[in-house]
């Protein structure tokens, strides 16, 4: 087993951390507590699972290789309070849990941030790769930073050397927490809750979802904007009717950099 790993150590773009001080101060900056439900999404061969297994009400691990069993195994002979769901973390459903936990290969980023805005849960500590971690920390108007920024607040714990995984992956990483942002608390973050609107809508026209952000966000002040009033406001804004009737989805990133400095 072991030695079909070391042949093997790109499967999958596994990389695992070794460094036993990355490992306590990621299990630290999760502040677990004994009453806690938490997920753990690829525990890989255990080495972070023991410790979070111990200090939780209870842990589901959510692991992607099955070649894995036994090491987990190990944990749940170890531990009752431990579950294992098989599959790949962006197609089987994450149950509702106090905190996330992982470290996931630097690939799925982008659809995993996007997974979690539906997921309940409180707080997740990530390890991802220092790019992204920039990208969202500055605020760039790009896609991946806007919607990260919209639906959670993020602080940077560490960033990480090669030298902390095995095998080492080509980049530095980064170590972040988001926390969930709750609606109600976006009630004079106007650009945050519009574009947090429209991610949500994101099959709709922009000018249709658009529409129904602000008449949201006025209704959010016991207020009303009527759809003829909201389509004033929109044209106020002189976006270009191309970028008006396309989908959320296929916005650009230049795109999306010019709605958010139009809104007003």
């Amino acid at each position: 087993m072991n030695n079909e790993f070391e042949n093997d150590t790109n499967y999958l773009d596994q990389h695992f951390l070794i460094d036993k001080s990355i490992i306590n101060a990621f299990v630290d900056a999760a502040n677990l507590k004994i009453t806690e439900s938490v997920v753990e999404i690829g525990p890989g061969k255990g080495e972070i699972t023991d410790t979070i297994a111990r200090r939780v009400n209870h842990l589901t691990c959510i692991e992607i290789d099955e070649r894995l069993e036994p090491f987990i195994n190990v944990i749940k002979d170890k531990h009752e309070n431990v579950d294992v769901i098989y599959g790949n973390v962006l197609d089987v459903y994450i149950p509702k849990c106090d905190k996330i936990l992982s470290a996931l290969p630097y690939s799925i980023t982008e659809p995993f941030i996007e997974k979690l805005l539906r997921c309940d849960f409180n707080e997740a500590v990530l390890i991802v790769g220092k790019k992204f971690a920039d990208n969202v920390l500055d605020k760039n108007l790009n896609k991946l930073a806007l919607l990260t920024n919209s639906f959670f607040k993020v602080e940077r714990v560490m960033d990480i050397a090669p030298d902390a995984f095995s095998p080492e992956p080509r980049v530095m990483s980064s170590m972040i927490k988001l926390t969930k942002l709750k609606r109600e608390e976006l009630n004079f973050s106007f650009k945050k809750f519009i574009f947090r609107e429209l991610f949500f809508h994101r099959d709709r026209k922009l000018k249709n979802n658009l529409m129904e952000a602000l008449i949201e966000f006025v209704k959010l002040h016991d207020k009303k904007l009527t759809k003829k009033e909201s389509k004033a406001i929109i044209d106020s804004y002189n976006l270009p009717k191309e970028t008006l009737n396309k989908e959320m989805e296929n916005l650009s990133n230049e795109e999306y950099e010019l709605l958010y400095n139009s809104l007003k």
